[in-house]
């Protein structure tokens, strides 16, 4: 281990390494495309991985907008920075972000859960190009979702429900996938590996294909097939098949199409039911099953410089079937989940914009939005007590929005927006404002910003309908609120090479959702009961000090209080006076990236503080046991390597040998308490560009 960090100082101080030249950030895209796209069509090529000065981002407003002028917290992730790092999934680019925590259940495949900014797993939103990805009520499994054709990754923290609605309580995280330019680029990269859990096999294949006809249709396809045993001797297994594509044909200058479609299936075996550090007996054949499937068509028409027409219609499928078989472990029987999902959706928006010489410029968004969610769920029991139910249920939610940007000598930046949102899944129309501030001071580059709003998330359809002989939804339920503020100021020096930003915030959540527990014979049931407040404050840092050389590093501290349980005892989830389960108060991550062709290295660390959680135990009675406990903190590294091989060869364009080696020093923690979490592992492979 020493040896290697030793390796990692050499490389960067080594006298004889000159200036590297900046070049294209990928193959197959045009280096001359700029920044300036919008959210729901187009992507981006930069050169480096570092701020520029016309750095866009689209979620934070829905239209372009430079980074610099933006009001409210946001980070974007580039293509560059994922390939440095060489990650398969997006999650695991978001664990360096401000105010993320991200918690995943065991080993790689296990539920994965997003915690933004303190808030619950269900209350950011995530997108594919502008699209809704979440389960009905925000919940989002991020197990599954991959980098391939992955563009740029937006994450903009704070609510957001004026512009995207519902279940953006805390954030939106964006995923804008890659425009296909110029002649034809297929790409290929297969790595091999194993964990250090008695070497069980890794093994990583994608493909990629992307290029345009005559600058009018571009194409961009992604596919990646993963395969992992795991890291517990039996029934571990996890397999991926993901499917990322997106279609662009523009045939006027005015006018242009974009159809994204996303496709997964998986599998996944878990033996156990409360932790494998406590079940007794691992049960073999337990798993899981997803299929996702989404279609999205984007329409822009542009009749005038100043007057903008964007229409997406969508539609989502979601299959998820959890089946435990009857088999000796499961002495009593076993049962089969089976939930399926749909989500029809439209939305519409007019953006005008006007300028009043070179002091005033407006920018005025009108938006309407529409959607249909529907429910199949099956559950069955077979075995000592057999038992069988099946629940149907459908929502729709028709939304009227507006925005209003106003810029002031290109200095001061003014967003005011509100959402009027009519929703079956709760009674009457929710109404949530948002406003932010960002005043530029040129003569230092310095960005100072303040914002404000309030956000609100649905109920999902299991509180709302669940059925069982102990419980019952609530169908009367209100949707939680989070009122929100926030200050910060982003700081940029040395042409870009540097840039430090700091924000404070606070999130003060009502109407939370819970579940009520009553004796048997009385039904339990679901209730807005609880209330909490968080408090936090993010920093980050991005320094290029040397061509060749890139650091970056953010913290973020948190502090959060349950504030209320009406009177309830609502388990280990709401205590009064105590924070909120798997929220750390302490979260660093930093990365070193030395990029000297023909070699890259990257090192990632993660520190993730001691944090609240719980534990299931059952005894060899079949009576279970909860608790609370610390979950201890834990500092992860994580290291991945490229060496060019050639370039320009008969056939290939690029031949590029890739190493990636997780949990670098092989450090025993959970992510999870009571889940084991995979310790060293690594793959290593070839990556060709045709």
């Amino acid at each position: 281990m020493k040896r290697i960090l030793f390796l990692l100082i050499c490389l960067v101080l080594h006298p004889g390494i000159g200036l590297a030249q900046e070049t294209a950030s990928s193959e197959g895209v045009n280096p001359e495309e700029t920044t300036n796209v919008a959210a729901l069509g187009q992507s981006t090529s930069t050169s480096e991985d570092v701020q520029k000065v016309d750095e866009i981002i689209i979620t934070a407003t829905g239209t372009e907008e430079q980074l610099k002028k933006t009001s409210v917290s946001s980070t974007v992730i580039t293509a560059p920075e994922i390939e440095k790092r060489q990650v398969t999934r997006v999650e695991e680019m978001l664990r360096s972000v401000p105010g993320v925590v991200v918690n995943q259940t065991g080993s790689q495949g296990g539920n994965t859960s997003l915690f933004m900014r303190g808030g619950n797993s269900n209350m950011s939103q995530v997108l594919l190009n502008g699209i809704r990805l979440n389960n009905a009520g925000g919940t989002y499994d991020w197990a599954n979702l991959t980098v391939d054709n992955v563009e740029r990754i937006e994450v903009v923290r704070g609510p957001m429900s004026s512009l995207y609605g519902a279940d953006a309580m805390t954030g939106v995280t964006n995923l804008i996938t890659k425009k296909g330019v110029g002649p034809p680029t297929f790409t290929y990269s297969g790595a091999w590996g194993a964990h250090s859990e008695k070497g069980q096999f890794i093994s990583e294949n994608r493909f990629s294909l992307m290029g345009s006809a005559k600058d009018r249709f571009g194409y961009s396809i992604g596919f990646s097939r993963i395969d992992d045993q795991g890291i517990l001797p039996i029934n571990n297994r996890f397999g991926s098949n993901v499917l990322n594509g997106r279609f662009d044909l523009d045939p006027t200058e005015k006018l242009s199409f974009t159809f994204s479609t996303l496709f997964i299936d998986t599998y996944f075996g878990y033996p156990t039911e409360y932790g494998d550090r406590v079940d007794p007996a691992p049960d073999p054949n337990q798993n899981q099953t997803r299929t996702d499937l989404l279609f999205g068509l984007t329409t822009k028409y542009s009749p005038y410089s100043w007057w903008e027409n964007e229409l997406t219609l969508s539609t989502y499928h979601r299959d998820w079937s959890y089946d435990d078989a009857f088999d000796p472990v499961d002495i009593f029987g076993g049962s089969v989940f089976h939930p399926i999902e749909d989500r029809s959706s439209l939305d519409y928006r007019s953006n005008l914009r006007f300028n009043f010489s070179d002091r005033i410029g407006t920018t005025t968004t009108i938006g309407l939005a529409a959607f249909t969610e529907r429910l199949k769920q099956s559950y069955e029991s077979f075995g000592v007590w057999p038992y069988s139910s099946e629940t149907r249920a459908h929502r729709r939610s028709v939304d009227f929005y507006f925005q209003e940007q106003i810029s002031f000598w290109e200095r001061l930046f003014l967003t005011a927006g509100m959402r009027l949102e009519d929703n079956t899944a709760f009674d009457g129309t929710e109404f949530s404002p948002r406003a932010s501030a960002a005043f530029r001071i040129t003569e230092t580059d310095t960005t100072l910003r303040a914002a404000g709003g309030r956000a609100i998330k649905a109920p999902t359809f299991s509180e709302q309908y669940y059925q069982s002989t102990t419980a019952v939804g609530n169908p009367n339920l209100k949707p939680e609120k989070n009122t929100s503020w926030e200050v910060g100021v982003d700081q940029y020096a040395l042409n870009d090479r540097l840039k430090f930003g700091l924000t404070y915030f606070e999130n003060h959540f009502t109407d939370l959702i819970a579940y009520i527990t009553r004796a048997w014979p009385a039904t339990s049931f679901y209730g807005n009961i609880s209330d909490a407040r968080v408090r936090g404050l993010e920093t980050s840092l991005t320094a290029k000090p040397l061509p060749y050389l890139t650091l970056s590093a953010s913290y973020t501290y948190l502090l959060s209080q349950v504030l209320s349980t009406g009177g309830e005892d609502l388990g280990l989830n709401y205590e009064v006076g105590k924070p909120l389960v798997r929220r750390p108060k302490h979260t660093v991550s930093f990365t070193i990236n030395y990029d000297h062709k023909p070699f890259n290295v990257n090192l990632n660390g993660l520190y993730v503080g001691k944090r609240d959680d719980f534990y299931y135990i059952t005894d060899p009675f079949f009576v279970t046991h909860t608790g609370r406990v610390f979950n201890p903190s834990y500092l992860l590294f994580n290291l991945a390597a490229t060496y060019d091989i050639a370039e320009n060869l008969r056939y290939a364009k690029k031949m590029q040998l890739q190493a990636r080696i997780g949990n670098l020093f092989d450090q025993n923690y959970q992510e999870t308490y009571n889940y084991s979490s995979p310790g060293f592992n690594f793959v290593t492979g070839l990556r060709f560009v045709f």
